[in-house]
């Protein structure tokens, strides 16, 4: 009995060892673990930090860009506002021209669109052999609200083409039958050719040649490439 005490005790202090060390060896793995999974943490910590750092950065300079695009699209339509009332007014101006004013203007209307036809007709007749008819057989269409003017218009017209060339003032114009479907202006028709000089036509065409003179002067540190 007395041997198997102590062999019962043998084993109890051994397996008490034994747990001993498995808590201890546990203990540490324990630790290990704790401390892998902090610097694992503080490493996750630290990629998330840098990646909002740079998600931050990027939102930073998508939003500058953003705010670039947005004034340059403002400035645009501020522009092109501005550009649009203006030439409007001089359409409007136009229109309301005094009556004497208004025909002096047609009548330089119809001299430079005759006379630049007849230089076209000339040119291609000297240079391709073209056969047209008649260079001073025109027909001038006028609005509804202008008919009764046409007889000083074409008079003053031929003035006009007169002090450009004697040969030009030999030029005749006829009031056509029909209306011309414009507000204001004339069109000069040659034959089956017709050349479009209402105010509209005239000022769009003004526009298009002026619009970057007129932009450097309104905006002109924009047009220098200043902010």
């Amino acid at each position: 009995m007395h041997n198997l005490e102590k062999i019962l005790d043998m084993i109890l202090s051994q397996a008490q060892d034994e747990a001993q060390a498995i808590r201890e060896a546990a203990q540490q793995e324990c630790e290990q673990i704790e401390k892998e999974s902090v610097q694992r943490a503080d490493a996750i910590v630290e990629a998330a930090q840098a990646r909002a750092e740079r998600e931050k950065d990027v939102a930073v300079v998508r939003a500058e860009s953003t705010a670039d695009m947005k004034k340059r699209e403002i400035l645009l339509a501020t522009k092109v506002g501005i550009l649009t009332r203006a030439f409007a007014e001089a359409e409007k101006y136009l229109y309301e021209l005094p009556r004497e004013e208004y025909c002096v203007f047609l009548a330089h209307l119809l001299a430079d669109a005759a006379a630049e036809r007849v230089v076209r007709v000339q040119y291609l007749q000297e240079t391709y052999g073209e056969e047209e008819a008649d260079s001073t057989d025109f027909e001038l269409l006028l609005c509804e609200a202008d008919q009764a003017l046409a007889p000083l218009v074409i008079k003053e017209a031929k003035k006009f083409l007169k002090q450009i060339s004697p040969s030009f003032g030999e030029i005749d114009f006829t009031l056509a039958e029909d209306i011309a479907p414009i507000r204001g202006g004339l069109i000069l028709r040659y034959g089956d050719i017709e050349s479009n000089c209402s105010v509209e036509a005239v000022i769009g065409s003004v526009r298009e040649q002026m619009e970057h003179v007129v932009l450097s002067i309104l905006f002109p540190s924009q047009e220098n490439g200043e902010t």
